[in-house]
């Protein structure tokens, strides 16, 4: 295998000259990119470090939210201040996040780039609302997460652009979120499905006045779950209402059978993990259920 050179750019229109040099692939933390280079999946010419850049690496608090670098690594999810203040749900799903080595290296624009629909970071994203700023040749956009992914493997990047942040709005009040997965093993292990969600109360306590279902695994691509969300927004919160949404989460995966889980089962655990996670979220939000 030839050794690909390293650049490693420290400003934002360097590292869009280099990314637009034939073969050039862009480098974070590394957790996928070198196994898939010493498989032989991949073999770029070049390696564009972005570690370099200016906020890829801080998380910052905003008037409206949380901005955190893309080049952030998972294992700060832990530790940071501001994201236990405002977004604890990353911090829960970071917990759970593959090992400690793989924490302290891994990414969490890395993890989104991937495109892997089995990757953890998505659902709390997605039940979050959150955007991922892009910068390339054309300039910077922002892309809501629920867009951002098209298939597997595969984002809406366009060629020469990289991940620079990911922005979430700060919740309201009476809100709460929560999630889970399903993994053959405690540890170290992908999900075989796994579930996120979100719930805003109104001030009667009662009411659901935004839900948000995010499903990992059971699909080409991190989902949301539309009917879910709608049949819960504007009524009265109870457990049989809980349960009709997790029944229609069910109903809106994609899952496929493979040598780690059948396609029913993982539709049956789809259901499970949607309930609990909106129990959760709806105990963490204030409901009286």
């Amino acid at each position: 295998m030839l050794r690909p050179d390293l650049l490693q750019p420290c400003e934002l229109r360097e590292a869009i000259c280099a990314l637009s040099r034939p073969g050039a692939v862009a480098l974070a933390g590394g957790t996928d990119l070198i196994p898939a280079m010493r498989r032989g999946e991949i073999a770029p010419r070049a390696l564009v470090s972005l570690t370099q850049l200016p906020h890829v690496t801080s998380i910052r608090a905003t008037r409206s939210g949380v901005t955190i670098g893309a080049c952030v690594k998972v294992a700060d999810l832990l530790t940071n201040e501001t994201i236990a203040q405002h977004l604890p749900l990353l911090a829960e799903v970071a917990r759970d996040f593959g090992s400690p080595q793989i924490r302290a290296m891994a990414t969490v624009g890395g993890n989104l780039c991937s495109a892997v629909p089995s990757a953890d970071l998505p659902l709390p994203l997605l039940v979050l609302e959150a955007r991922i700023q892009v910068t390339g040749p054309s300039g910077t956009r922002k892309i809501p997460i629920a867009g951002f992914f098209l298939g597997v493997g595969k984002t809406a990047l366009r060629r020469g652009e990289f991940a620079t942040a990911i922005s979430a709005p700060r919740p309201p009040v009476r809100f709460g979120a929560s999630w889970g997965k399903l993994t053959g093993r405690k540890a170290m292990d992908v999900a075989i499905a796994a579930a996120a969600a979100s719930i805003v109360v109104k001030a009667d306590g009662m009411t659901c006045r935004q839900a948000r279902v995010g499903l990992g695994a059971v699909g080409p691509t991190p989902m949301r779950a539309p009917r879910a969300e709608a049949v819960l927004e504007g009524t009265a919160l109870n457990r049989r209402l809980i349960g009709e949404a997790a029944q229609l989460a069910a109903m809106e995966c994609q899952p496929i059978s493979d040598l780690r889980a059948s396609a029913e089962y993982r539709r049956e655990m789809i259901a499970v993990l949607v309930r609990r996670a909106l129990t959760e979220a709806c105990r963490r939000a204030g409901a009286r259920l």
